[in-house]
């Protein structure tokens, strides 16, 4: 049986469980990662382990949500400049959040098959949860555009809508090349921006 952990020590173990659980997924990927290697980097007994999470997949869902929410937090912070119009501020949002996520090393690595992959054997309440925090980030997103002036004429389903679409773009973007992904999603989200905020100032 696992030992008991201090508070102290659960908090470390957890923090090295997404530190080195983080860089094992960028090496090696989602299916190539065991939960064995992740707990030998750490220093911990496969046992243990479970006292944290119930799967390596439930570690790497875990560890997105914290890159997701560093990556919203700079879109919600953004400060949107006096010379700009509507169409350039909802440009530039969008550009930091999809074109900047690429500067996150595991986010490169993984593809719509390791996203099915972990959809797939992740329980459905915990899915569920994940959903329910995106759809909480768009209304919040929607909100920061009226908080700063700028006029949506879309209502916000549609918004989430065409994010959504473009992330889907990005997570096949290998199947277009970088070079090649970069051009098309800043054309895309021009297009997206320039649609949502067609005649607001």
């Amino acid at each position: 049986m696992p030992r008991a952990f201090s508070p102290e020590e659960r908090e470390t173990i957890r923090r090295q469980l997404r530190e080195k659980g983080e860089k094992l997924f960028e090496a090696y990927g989602l299916k190539k990662t065991t939960v064995a290697d992740i707990t030998q980097a750490v220093g911990i007994s496969k046992g243990s382990f479970y006292l944290f999470y119930n799967s390596k997949e439930e570690l790497l869902l875990e560890i997105l949500e914290q890159i997701e929410s560093e990556g919203r937090g700079r879109i919600l912070e953004y400060v949107v400049q006096p010379q700009e119009n509507a169409r350039q501020s909802v440009c530039a949002i969008l550009k930091s959040f999809l074109l900047t996520w690429d500067a996150y090393p595991l986010l490169r690595k993984l593809d719509k098959s390791d996203f099915d992959y972990l959809a797939r054997k992740l329980p459905a309440e915990r899915v569920q949860s994940h959903i329910d925090r995106d759809e909480q980030f768009i209304d919040n997103f929607t909100y920061k555009f009226g908080r700063d002036g700028i006029t949506l004429r879309v209502p916000p389903r549609v918004v989430a809508n065409l994010i959504k679409g473009l992330f889907f773009i990005g997570i096949r973007r290998y199947d277009l090349g970088e070079d090649a992904y970069v051009e098309c999603m800043e054309i895309l989200i021009e297009l997206v921006a320039g649609y949502i905020t067609e005649g607001a100032t």
